[in-house]
């Protein structure tokens, strides 16, 4: 749903998918050349191989100009409604920016004959330098590009004021996820942190898990947990974590229906008090 206003003269709180759509459609950084679903599968591997250069020099200065850890513990996706989001704002910034660059250059590669040989025609292709001066280039215009976009302070505040949901669930131990727990919920009797790798069954606050020598305990617990359940649940509680629907699950494993998964999951439930007694 596109708001007909804007956000500030909006008489009511938005919703998140309300506030998706408005950023989507103003946020210059995740404007699109052309619509990913319009794209081949020979145009996502350009854009992707583009990307794949960009990744190392958006690395390497993001961590200069504020960036505290190696992006991969801060990548987080989700899905809602069927689309799939990136939660971290670091991390969507750099997507948003790199596809944006990446299929600039794809077009422009893919282009009449003319425009391609007058883009070549500015370099000396027997450069035996070529391969440091293209590599500098591209550091200095990544640079560049996040001095424009003051990323040292948008680093700064997404950092300070992070949400568990900024952090990798799939990297073990991911320890940025660590120092934001002891500084957002250690340190915070007012704030409780669950520990549940059951999305079904999630604690409740009361009950939630702070102390570090129960939350060890509680890993032993999880970890034995993991081990009772097949490969096909372990799938289920895989995708039901990356935010798929019961429909969704059963369609992506084959399924005629959820009925299926539903019964996993309520065996899974089962498996999970009789391993841990919660």
């Amino acid at each position: 749903m596109l708001l007909a206003t804007t956000l500030l003269d909006l008489d009511r709180a938005p919703t998140i998918l309300e506030m998706r759509a408005f950023f989507k459609k103003h946020d210059w950084s995740a404007a699109k050349i052309t619509d990913p679903k319009s794209r081949s599968a020979k145009d996502h591997e350009a854009i992707s191989r583009i990307g794949r250069i960009m990744d190392v020099a958006f690395e390497q200065e993001a961590r200069k100009r504020g960036l505290s850890a190696w992006s991969g513990y801060l990548d987080h996706t989700t899905r809602m409604n069927g689309e799939k989001y990136q939660d971290n704002p670091l991390i969507a910034l750099r997507d948003s920016v790199e596809d944006l660059v990446s299929d600039g250059v794809r077009v422009l590669l893919t282009g009449p004959d003319e425009i391609v040989e007058s883009i070549f025609s500015q370099f000396d292709l027997d450069d035996p330098d070529l391969d440091k001066k293209a590599d500098d280039f591209m550091h200095t215009a990544v640079g560049t590009m996040l001095d424009v976009m003051q990323y040292d302070q948008l680093a700064g505040i997404v950092q300070d004021l992070s949400a568990i949901e900024d952090f990798n669930p799939y990297i073990k131990p991911n320890f940025r996820a660590q120092d934001h727990n002891k500084k957002w919920y250690h340190t915070d009797s007012e704030i409780q942190v669950e520990y549940c790798p059951d999305p079904e069954a999630k604690l409740s606050p009361e009950k939630a898990i702070v102390d570090p020598e129960k939350i060890a305990i509680f890993n032993l617990m999880v970890e034995d947990y993991w081990k009772v359940l097949d490969d096909t649940e372990k799938k289920i509680y895989r995708l039901r974590e990356q935010g798929y629907t019961q429909e969704e699950v059963a369609k992506i494993l084959g399924y005629s229906g959820n009925s299926a998964v539903s019964k996993r999951l309520k065996t899974m439930r089962a498996k999970f008090k009789d391993v841990t007694g919660i």
